[in-house]
């Protein structure tokens, strides 16, 4: 079974994170699947990308049995963190308008990707949390930029130092979601947003989303660098294992 499905339909290319009986985790497979297909979604000439996940739940972010199985977990998580940070750049710099439906969890890299993306749609009953302290590492996927420039350093250390949850409510009000729906209701308003987006023409999309680039998020491809650098030291440490084991103990 594909760990991402992937459909083009009528310039709506949707990319589907398909590992819904463990909540869309983030494994090396997937995200090597996601660069590749954010590519074949460039290549067949997109308007709009979807990125979403099966089984009502966006991702719970990377997937701590990989990190725990693995003989060098520092190794593991930096090929991850590289193929994650690829699909951010090429999120960034698409031509396509790129929209994250965020339904059920979006935690850590999870949490960055959606905010990586130029729209966000998200369910009623949905949750996002930075995640990452609770298993002793920094933020990668850009969520140390993208949050932190969205919401300010008061803001931002608030929900990552103290792993808090945000609801969607709260996340509209912060600026990190578009659009909040209930979840019966959730898939017509992403087909009313797509059908609103592609009534506008789209040439002006990518020289806009650059301006954007160089505006809010300059710099992003150094930090890039520094988040995963980060990450990988960190998982070096004998904690790191220590603190994924307690939590899958308590699952």
């Amino acid at each position: 079974m594909s760990v991402i499905l992937e459909d083009f339909t009528d310039g709506v290319c949707t990319i589907t994170f398909n590992r819904p009986d463990k909540k869309n985790p983030m494994n090396l497979e997937l995200l090597k699947t996601l660069y590749a297909a954010l590519g074949r979604a460039e290549e067949q000439g997109a308007d709009i990308i979807v990125i979403r996940g099966a089984g009502k739940t966006f991702s719970s972010g990377g997937d701590i049995v990989e990190f725990k199985d693995s003989d060098n977990p520092d190794i593991q998580i930096d090929l991850m963190a590289d193929y994650l940070h690829r699909s951010i750049r090429r999120i960034r710099h698409a031509k396509a308008i790129v929209i994250a439906v965020v339904e059920g969890l979006a935690v850590g890299a999870g949490m960055s990707l959606s905010l990586a993306c130029d729209l966000t749609i998200a369910a009623k009953n949905a949750v996002m949390n930075m995640g990452y302290r609770r298993i002793g590492l920094t933020p990668d996927g850009g969520g140390s930029i993208f949050l932190s420039r969205l919401i300010g350093m008061k803001r931002f250390n608030e929900l990552y130092l103290l792993s808090r949850n945000v609801d969607m409510e709260q996340a509209k009000n912060l600026g990190l979601v578009n659009f909040v729906a209930e979840e019966s209701e959730l898939e017509a308003r992403l087909q009313a947003l797509v059908a609103d987006l592609r009534a506008l023409p789209a040439e002006a999309v990518g020289y806009t989303k650059e301006l954007v680039n160089q505006s809010v998020w300059s710099g992003l491809d150094l930090h890039l660098d520094k988040e995963r650098l980060n990450v990988s030291e960190l998982s070096k440490r004998p904690e790191f294992k220590e603190r994924i084991q307690a939590i899958l103990s308590k699952k």
